[in-house]
């Protein structure tokens, strides 16, 4: 389930989406992204929280489609507990996408 609004990912079974309270939709179009691009993808929930608040501090407006469905003890254990487990993809727009690059590159370089 997805907000058509601010592009959020919820488990089944939840209906409306509780940030922007409106009526969640099973899947999006391909239009629905067209003035997007990713810039990042992590499996961390820790490193999800950074990124929002670089991309957030630059006042750079973000989506992150799989950011609720990742797990708390991270990708390492997704055989076990893979319930939970997603990837958070970034998506800015395509006008922030090199601002965007730039100030995630140094946590690309360390890990991310």
């Amino acid at each position: 389930m997805f907000c058509p609004k601010c592009k959020a990912e919820y488990k089944e079974g939840i209906t409306h989406c509780p940030e922007c309270d409106v009526e969640l939709v099973q899947e999006f179009s391909e239009e629905d992204f067209v003035n997007f691009v990713k810039v990042f993808e992590s499996t961390e929930p820790n490193l999800t929280v950074i990124i929002k608040s670089v991309l957030e501090d630059a006042g750079i407006k973000y989506f992150v489609p799989g950011e609720n469905m990742q797990s708390i003890l991270g990708a390492k254990f997704s055989f076990a507990f893979g319930a939970d487990i997603g990837n958070a993809q970034f998506l800015v727009s395509k006008e922030d996408e090199k601002i965007a690059l730039e100030l995630l590159k140094e946590i690309d370089k360390n890990g991310g």
